[in-house]
């Protein structure tokens, strides 16, 4: 009965929001047609879908094996936690939380107070005819109520690389982050659709778009965060298809988040902010069609199902076709005041734009090309790391010039020789910390150096921007801080720590491989790492073969690790489970392979790494997010 009423609520979702999708149609033969208040077909809508997806989740607690999605994704030995992320471990039930987050927005923004109600009430328009598209896509092709007759006694599995507690959150946040911008599609699309002549739509784009960035830069790092210790491969970002899924709106959307800036405070590039929105949006349902589809091999894909792939290909060339016919349109709707010079604060923006964007049209180049070579030429190829390292150096060292001097050039128009004057102290102190960088790692790679001395760089050039409120006459007196410098800085020094980490894992990592007997100490930088040898542990649904490894350092005790390799009795699969000891210098990693049947002293292959500096990449992402937190907060506060 619970299945029933999951499918009801949501056919009563597609019904309510065909009246958003059709009520603009009617419309232009009748514009006193009036269906229903767009504000309460969203709460209605969201409503409803909470409760479809509330009967799904209920339906996995109780290992519903009536329903085929729940038969092929949990089983009764699964801990109650798994079985909850089940729900979304499953194209069916992801797909369900997709359109769950998006009606989610959708009432958010019907009962945010705007003062041009008509932004609001199109905008609304557009995010329900999203909504429709995509229930009507689950009904269709997805349905997660499903039943199989007669009903399994027990279930398979989930995943088990999706058991573990990452994966708890990191859906429900890179949806939120993916979804989001579903909002900030259909503002913009709204703008150009039904040509509202306001700039109104600046203030109320700007906290959407802060928010889906926020949730994103939280739900990559989260999912970067769990392939680096789950996987076993020793490192934080793979150049997986589907992570530089992931990673392109993030692009779009920082250009985009700082191309708003512009837009609310000059009144320019109005039809960019417009442009990037919907490009943005189109990212995120790619990377959608991506890991549907089937059509790239990953490790992060859900389905293979020809059908589904062709329905959210339709539905992603009609986003981008509608967003692009409508924007080429617009041309002469806005007024052309888009004279920036390039020596300025919005020069600078627009530089770096147009380079995160050559970077985000490099990246789906190099991800999509595999395919477009297997259907055209039909010949398989790989585009791996090698490729995306080579065009990632070049294109952020001017990305990272630009974070270091933009924030202090001027708005309009500005002078290098008075930029220099203003900044003698802040280049004195960048060529005493890149000095000192490059001592202090002289005989390291190059490369590695020059990525550690911009790093500091940033880092020392956002903290220098302090001073701007530090006043030394005729007493040391200090001025408040603007939250807008404030989430500023916290976001760059982010990046700087981010490249700092991700220098030191990509650049200097040490890896030893080898048959290591019990008793056996292999160094590693300054550690030694003992083995202790392995025992069989009895996990909930698993049977473990567990490591213990000694950690010293200098010939004192630090602690031990335990890496494991995971068999899960339903679905016949084997995981590695890594140990890592984290320190501020870096991470010890250690994962073990196979016993070695050979040698009679029970030896086993283990595989240690020391990955320097890792731990700030974690913490350079927290930066990123709580910057983006503090604007967020900043651009609310302000409505």
């Amino acid at each position: 009965m619970i299945a029933e009423l999951g499918i009801y609520f949501l056919i009563l979702t597609l019904m309510f929001s065909s009246f958003g999708f059709s009520q603009p149609i009617f419309s232009i033969f009748n514009k006193k047609i009036i269906f229903f208040s767009q504000e309460r077909l969203s709460t209605l809508i969201f409503i409803f879908t909470f409760l479809s997806f509330f009967c799904l989740t209920y339906s996995f607690t109780i290992s519903d094996f009536s329903l085929k999605v729940v038969t092929n994704n949990s089983n009764t030995q699964l801990p109650l936690i798994y079985k909850i992320t089940g729900v979304w471990g499953n194209h069916e039930g992801s797909i369900l939380l997709w359109l769950l987050v998006m009606t989610f927005f959708g009432f958010l923004f019907s009962i945010q107070e705007i003062n041009n109600k008509e932004i609001k009430t199109k905008t609304l328009y557009i995010q329900n005819s999203l909504i429709f598209l995509i229930s009507l896509f689950i009904i269709l092709t997805s349905n997660p109520f499903q039943r199989s007759f007669p009903p399994e006694i027990e279930g398979s599995d989930l995943n088990p690389l999706l058991q573990d507690p990452g994966l708890i959150i990191h859906p429900p946040l890179l949806y939120l982050g993916y979804v989001g911008f579903s909002i900030v599609y259909s503002i913009s699309l709204a703008v150009l659709l039904f040509k509202i002549n306001s700039n109104d739509f600046v203030k109320v784009l700007k906290p959407w778009v802060f928010a889906s960035w926020t949730f994103l830069t939280l739900g990559i790092g989260l999912g970067s965060w769990w392939a680096y210790y789950e996987l076993g491969w020793g490192g934080f970002w793979f150049w997986d298809p589907v992570e530089n899924a992931s990673l392109l709106p993030w692009l779009t959307a920082s250009a985009l988040l700082h191309t708003i800036i512009i837009s609310e405070k000059r009144k320019l590039l109005l039809r960019w902010t417009l442009l990037l929105s919907i490009i943005t949006f189109t990212l995120s349902l790619l990377g959608t069609f991506l890991v549907r589809s089937g059509v790239l091999i990953s490790v992060h894909a859900f389905a293979n199902d020809p059908s589904r792939g062709l329905f959210i290909l339709l539905l992603l060339l009609l986003v981008v076709g509608t967003g692009l016919f409508f924007y080429i349109k617009s041309e002469n709707f806005f007024p052309k005041r888009n004279q920036i010079h390039l020596i300025s604060k919005e020069g600078a923006i627009s530089l770096n734009n147009i380079f995160m964007l050559t970077l985000s049209f490099t990246i789906l180049l190099g991800t999509i090309y595999p395919l477009f070579s297997s259907i055209i030429f039909n010949t398989k190829i790989s585009v791996g790391a090698p490729f995306f390292n080579s065009i990632l150096a070049p294109i952020t060292l001017p990305l990272v010039i630009g974070m270091i001097f933009g924030p202090f050039l001027k708005w309009g128009n500005d002078d290098l020789i008075n930029l220099v004057s203003r900044l003698k102290v802040l280049l004195f102190i960048f060529l005493f910390s890149a000095l000192l960088i490059w001592y202090l790692n002289y005989r390291g790679p190059v490369l590695s150096i020059i990525f550690f001395i911009f790093s500091g760089l940033i880092i020392t050039s956002s903290l220098f921007e302090l001073t701007n409120f530090i006043s030394l006459k005729p007493k040391i007196k200090f001025k408040k801080v603007p939250m807008k410098n404030i989430s500023q800085l916290v976001a760059h020094i982010g990046i700087g720590l981010l490249i700092i980490g991700a220098t030191g894992t990509s650049v200097l990592k040490k890896e030893k491989i080898q048959f290591q007997d019990p008793n056996q100490v292999i160094p590693i930088s300054k550690f030694e790492v003992k083995f202790m040898g392995v025992k069989n542990v009895e996990g909930p649904n698993y049977i473990s073969e567990m490591g213990e490894f000694q950690i010293f350092k200098n010939g004192k005790f630090l602690k031990s690790l335990y890496p494991e390799k995971r068999f899960y009795n339903s679905s016949d699969q084997v995981t590695t489970e890594a140990a890592i000891y984290s320190t501020i210098i870096g991470d010890l990693y250690i994962a073990i392979g196979d016993k070695n049947l050979v040698d009679k002293d029970k030896s086993w292959t283990t595989r240690i790494w020391f990955n320097p500096f890792t731990i700030w990449i974690w913490i350079g992402i927290l930066f990123l997010s709580f910057g983006g937190l503090i604007s967020l907060i900043k651009s609310v506060r302000k409505k």
